[in-house]
């Protein structure tokens, strides 16, 4: 899970983050914007429910 919630993460934040803040005058289409929202909701939600573990 950890692995597949990292991976995620950085597909998010090239996929979705970079591009936008980097192109200038580009609109997203509402539902273009709404899934984008839902993934990083997912993502957050796994973030949120994690719990950290220290090695002994």
């Amino acid at each position: 899970q950890h692995e597949g919630a990292a991976a995620f993460a950085r597909g998010v934040y090239v996929a979705i983050r970079n591009p936008i803040a980097h192109e200038l005058g580009d609109e997203l289409k509402e539902h273009e914007a709404l899934e984008q929202l839902a993934a990083f909701s997912l993502l957050a939600r796994w973030v949120d429910d994690a719990t950290v573990e220290t090695a002994v």
